[in-house]
């Protein structure tokens, strides 16, 4: 079987699954959003999960951004990236530019048949 055919079993498999697709290719713009919103979600997970191993205790000139957590251990980071930690309202935004991408083109999109 060729890898083209073995693609197209895949992207049928996968429409199927999740009941829409796109008519023709899917569009530079869906990619570019779920990959930036899977990285954005990643990186976030990732520093959170390991903020023990490498945040300072203690607040001094480069950690003044302090990040507090459930269990009363207080953390303290570089301004940059504690702003980017806060930064809740990235992947909202991309979320929201997802949908008015999917509304405003959804005569691109198709109910699978099958």
């Amino acid at each position: 079987m060729a890898s083209t055919e073995l693609l197209r079993l895949e992207r049928n498999d996968m429409s199927k699954f999740l009941g829409w697709r796109f008519r023709n290719r899917t569009p530079l713009w869906f990619t570019l959003i779920v990959g930036l919103l899977l990285a954005n979600s990643a990186l976030h997970f990732g520093l959170l999960w390991a903020v023990s191993s490498w945040a300072s205790s203690s607040r001094d000139a480069l950690h003044s951004y302090w990040i507090p957590f459930r269990d009363g251990v207080n953390y303290f980071v570089s301004s940059w990236l504690g702003w980017y930690l806060d930064a809740w309202w990235i992947s909202l935004g991309l979320l929201i530019a997802l949908v008015v991408l999917l509304v405003i083109n959804r005569d691109q999109l198709e109910r699978d048949s099958s």
